[in-house]
């Protein structure tokens, strides 16, 4: 249904090993398939004990609501649960949620904390956490964080660890939060596998008019551009508006309800 017809180089080499219950290190960028790699055998896990509690850690609300969704897409039908707790949102409904039966936990560092200390969350039933795009939570100020909960997890866990890099920050963290994981890199450079990439040097024409002349072509169907500032971004969006293309901008000066609508 998901319309997946052959495995992604990191589901191949992954998903044998969470099966077999062992802590793993994966080295991937965005875009390889990364979260179907550890979704799917941890929905395996769950279907074969509904006791199961997974938590699933991202650096982010959006990261954290799009790995949500993910499993929504592949659980459907199964009867498992999963609850998203991430900070912009009422955190007495995330807290309802957790009343429920569930079999997963998605959220953000900071959120699942804050859950915890309000006593409405325990982790030492939890036998499995993924961290993923650990490199951003490093980034983001969220390795007190992240020592916290997996302080608050039992020992006897199996861990997945995701990064794009492996500094020496994040081999530290290996050390600390991983028993004997097997190693799985499918980084193949800065860009996923699969993306294309080309130059276009502006000469004589207007970089604005060029660009548009670019987005009214067919191929170009759903596009993302990235400007070097937010006033930069809001400017071009409302330009690109003004031509009749449907543009929205997302920049930090706008809060989550408004970023979540443009997406």
């Amino acid at each position: 249904k998901a319309g997946y017809e052959s495995l992604t180089p990191i589901q191949d080499q992954v998903i044998p090993h969470i099966l077999e219950g062992r802590d793993i290190v994966g080295i991937a960028n965005t875009g390889t398939g990364k979260t179907a790699a550890f979704v799917i055998p941890l929905l395996n896990k769950a279907i074969k004990d509904k006791g199961q509690k997974i938590l699933i850690v991202a650096p982010t609300r959006e990261l954290a609501i799009q790995i949500n969704q993910e499993l929504l897409k592949f659980s459907f039908g199964l009867g498992i649960f999963s609850v998203c707790v991430v900070g912009g949102m009422p955190i007495f409904r995330q807290i309802s949620d957790l009343r429920r039966d569930y079999n997963f936990i998605i959220g953000t560092p900071g959120r699942i904390k804050d859950i915890i200390k309000r006593g409405s969350l325990k982790l030492n039933n939890f036998q499995t956490v993924v961290l993923d795009e650990s490199d951003r939570m490093l980034d983001m100020g969220f390795i007190n964080d992240m020592r916290f909960l997996m302080a608050e997890m039992k020992k006897e866990r199996q861990t997945l660890f995701f990064s794009a890099t492996l500094s020496g920050d994040i081999k530290n963290l290996i050390s600390e939060f991983l028993n004997d994981p097997v190693n799985v890199s499918v980084k193949t450079g800065e860009t996923a596998c699969g993306v294309d990439q080309d130059v276009v040097y502006v000469k004589n024409e207007v970089k604005f008019d060029l660009l548009h002349n670019l987005l009214v072509k067919p191929e170009f169907n759903k596009v993302l551009i990235f400007g070097r500032t937010k006033h930069g971004v809001e400017r071009l969006s409302k330009l690109l508006s003004g031509r009749g293309l449907k543009a929205e901008s997302i920049h930090g000066n706008k809060n989550y309800n408004q970023r979540a609508r443009a997406l």
